[in-house]
């Protein structure tokens, strides 16, 4: 499963205390719709001292971004890639997309062999889907929705 292939990265945010969330095709695999993805993207605290620790462990992961700091300002988000593996690929909100201390509480934890994730409640991740706008995140919405329904009639028939 993908969050395997991002597991070091995922056990070295946890050990450092950054408060992301899993959201985009992880999080729908996550919540049981397989499909294919490639890339990590993470909303993450952005408040200046969390986003520098954040920054740094990115650094010592070996990651790095082609978009200069002073055009930051100026993009929703960015990606860091690695020359360790070139598919590798996390992307980050530099603006969130929904309010990150209401998601962060409404997270659910997602326990994947012996290490955590922390990912985007299943409403904020409809919530950013729908936000999205675009043809692939309506199937994730409507295959997820569906997916939620025969999970409830399964449970139902019992």
């Amino acid at each position: 499963m993908i969050e395997y292939y991002y597991e070091k990265e995922i056990r070295t945010l946890n050990e450092n205390g950054i408060k992301y969330l899993v959201v985009g095709g992880v999080a729908v695999n996550l919540y049981g719709l397989q499909r294919l993805t490639r890339d990590l993207d993470l909303m993450i605290d952005l408040s200046e001292e969390h986003f520098n620790r954040f920054l740094k462990i990115m650094e010592e992961l070996h990651y790095f971004t082609n978009v200069p700091k002073e055009k930051w300002k100026g993009v929703v988000a960015i990606a860091f890639r690695t020359q360790d593996d070139s598919d590798k690929r996390i992307d980050v909100f530099l603006r969130n997309p929904i309010d990150f201390e209401v998601a962060y509480k409404n997270r659910k934890t997602f326990e994947t062999g012996d290490f955590k994730i922390d990912c985007v409640g299943w409403d904020d991740l409809l919530e950013m889907k729908n936000k999205a706008d675009r043809v692939r995140d309506w199937i994730d919405v409507g295959s997820l929705q569906r997916l939620k329904e025969l999970e409830e009639n399964e449970k139902k028939n019992k």
